[in-house]
Parts: C-alpha cells; structure tokens; sequence
C-alpha cells in the first residue's frame, strides 16, 4: 500500500492533490491543521495537512463503478472516496505517457548531432578567454569572468551567435577598469532584457469569455498543462472556466481531459472538427475563461496538418500557447518553431523543466521567434508545478553559481 502525505492551504486543495496524484481508489487516512513554519507565518492561516493512501494493486482488478467498500467485503470505511471518472484513466494515463515518448531513437539521433555541430563550432570559434584579450588596463580578470560566463552559457546549449552576440555586447557595454560586479550586472542584464517579460493570460474586459489556445507537438505535455493553468484560473482566480477538446486522435487522450474536468467540477465539451467549434464555444458564453486543447500534428502529415492550421484559424483564440519541452533538442525545437510560424500571434509556455539539465531553449526560442514567455511547469502534479516564466531565475541558471546571490 502507498501512503503519502498532501499539504494545502484548505481542504479543497488537499483533496485535488490527493486526486490528482493517488487517483480515484485513494483513501483519506487522516485530515489535521497544521501551523506554518518560520517565525514570520506563525500567525498566518493554518495548512490543511492530509495523510491518504491507495493499494498498490490499484488499477489492475477494478470495474467501471466498483468502489472500496466492495473491494474490501463490504465493510464501509468512514473516509470520502474519490470521483469515480478517474479510475478508467488510471491506467490509460500510462497508455499517453508511452504515446508521448515517441520515436526516442529518432530524438536521441536528433540530439547527437546537436551535440557534433556544437563540438564543431567551438573548434572553429575557440573559448572567449582565447579570444578576449586582456584590455588597456591590464585587467585579466574581467576576461576571466566574460571566459566563465561564455562556458555556462555554452553547457546550457544556448545556440553560439547568442552566445557571441552576448560577450561582444558586454564588451563594448563595459568600461575599462570595469571589475566583476560590474561585468556581472551587464551580462545579467543583456540576457533578462533578451528574455523580455513574462506574462500570464489577458483576460476581456467586455464581459465575453476569453478564448485560449494550446498548440504543440505530441508528447510536450499540452493537456497536462491545460489542467494546471485551468485549475490556476479557477480556484486562485475564482473564474468560471470551461474546456473543449479536439484531440480526438491520441489514445485516452479525452478520457485523461474528462478526469481533469470532472475532478475541477469544469464542463468539457468534445468536437470531432472544425465545424463544432463555434457551437461549443457558444454553450461557454456565460464563462469566464475557455481553455482549448489540440491535437499534435506533425508537420510531415501535410494534411493532418492542414487541419490543424483550418481549426486554429476557425477558433480565432484571444490567447493562443505554443507548449515546447526544454528536454528536446534546438533541432526538433527550431523545427517545430518554424512549423507554427503561421500563427498570426502567440505565447511561448515550456514544459518538464525538472526534467532538463539546461534552460537554453528557452533563451533560444525566444531570440529566434521573439515572442513573450509565459508559464513554465516542472512536475505532473496539478494544480502544482506551474508558474509564470521567472526571468531573474531563468538568468541566474543561465549564467551558472557566480550570480546565484545577486539580487534583480
């Protein structure tokens, strides 16, 4: 049996975390408050702490509608079970988690050669401690860090020319006896400016829902995403939220929608094509937000693709997100970039950041499409592991443990 503990800042929060992470078998062995820690939060609202737990068994011998009680003979156990909806998606979510790891060879022949053409440039471009000598003053010390800084920025595979463009652009920004607090606060600067800043939806003001689209390839984590940032929306905000979904193609890919929106009490709506579109969002008018999610479509599959671009241009989204993965390689991400250049306008959201070592294509992608950032997600726990682009912390990462201390 698996025993976990759940933390929130009310009973509600706790139950969805428990939800989301145990599935509909889970079992509340115990609910109590707790006081927050530190001396600044000891008279602040208790949290919410609970103590659940599920069968390792789960998910193998249940049927659609058997509950605990009859698991177990009967014997009715005073705990509150959970919706019903997410038992069938259980197991069907291992099902998306193996669909969206396609073609892993092709990705790891991808990165390869990623990795050549890197080891290629530095050859041709030798390190900048090689090539930025010391200057008039004789400060080698400032070549020295403009070195450390262009070998972090390097192990975080930000693409070359953004790397060159950086170092010369400090140079020139930087007077001569310019020491290293000076030279760090210019290479943090040019790179949050590259960056730009983040920001989360716009919501209408003329009292019409908001319409918000995902797109993005198979496998980033688009739906996943949408649940979070829903649930964002919906508990944090108190906005009435709607989904509608149209990838009708990935296995379970409904089915895992459905438990989201059955679990967040939202309404979901399912279209088979671009047709429906508008009188599924016409049953959302009365909402505040509508989260739309799509299909991945490979630009390969030139009509599969067609239809997606039809659908996008049918929905004619306020918001439209591109979900990118930080664990791809520049290759697949510039590629899919460029695939989706079609949108009239759209938000750059990046996904598994706890799964990557490096946080370069973000800086990347956002130099080669100039589009805002906006939220990016480091875990599968919803509403958990999402927030809006931290620019100050994206920096930092990128220019390595010299700036860790230095406050924006």
């Amino acid at each position: 049996m698996k025993i976990r503990r759940y933390v929130g800042r009310d009973t509600q929060e706790a139950i969805l975390k428990v939800k989301m992470d145990l599935g509909s078998e889970a079992l509340i062995l115990n609910t109590r408050k707790i006081k927050q820690k530190g001396f600044l939060k000891m008279f602040s609202k208790p949290l919410v702490e609970i103590l659940a737990a599920v069968d390792d068994y789960y998910g193998i011998n249940t049927k659609k509608g058997r509950n605990r009680n009859e698991i177990t003979g009967g014997k009715k156990n005073e705990v509150k079970m959970i919706g019903d909806i997410a038992k069938e998606t259980n197991f069907k979510g291992k099902l998306i988690e193996k669909e969206e790891n396609t073609d892993p060879l092709e990705n790891k022949i991808n990165d390869m050669e990623l990795m050549l053409n890197k080891i290629y440039k530095q050859i041709q471009h030798p390190p900048e401690k090689s090539k930025t000598s010391p200057d008039k003053g004789g400060s080698k010390s400032l070549s020295g860090i403009l070195g450390l800084f262009h070998d972090n920025l390097v192990k975080n595979e930000v693409e070359m020319d953004i790397v060159e463009q950086l170092i010369d652009m400090a140079n020139k920004k930087k007077k001569e006896n310019a020491g290293s607090a000076d030279t760090t606060s210019i290479m943090y600067n040019l790179i949050s400016s590259m960056l730009g800043k983040s920001s989360a939806i716009k919501l209408r003001e003329d009292e019409k829902p908001t319409i918000v689209t995902f797109v993005g390839p198979t496998g980033v984590g688009k739906t996943t995403t949408l649940a979070k940032i829903a649930a964002h929306y919906s508990l944090d905000h108190k906005k009435k939220v709607g989904l509608i979904t149209a990838d009708t193609y990935r296995i379970a890919a409904v089915e895992q929608l459905k438990t989201y929106a059955e679990i967040l009490g939202m309404p979901l709506r399912v279209v088979y094509s671009e047709e429906e579109i508008d009188d599924a969002i016409d049953e959302y008018k009365d909402m505040d937000i509508v989260f739309i999610d799509t299909a991945g479509r490979s630009h390969k599959n030139k009509p599969q693709f067609d239809e997606l671009k039809a659908f996008i241009e049918k929905v004619d989204a306020d918001e439209i997100f591109l979900v990118l993965s930080t664990t791809v390689g520049m290759k697949n991400c510039r590629e899919t970039v460029e695939n989706y250049s079609f949108l009239k306008d759209y938000k750059l959201i990046f996904t598994k950041l706890d799964e990557s070592s490096s946080m370069g294509v973000i800086l990347n992608s956002r130099y080669m499409t100039n589009k805002e950032l906006s939220f990016v997600t480091m875990g599968q726990s919803v509403p958990d592991d999402i927030e809006v682009a931290n620019i100050d912390k994206i920096t930092k990462n990128l220019l390595g443990a010299f700036v860790n201390d230095r406050s924006s």
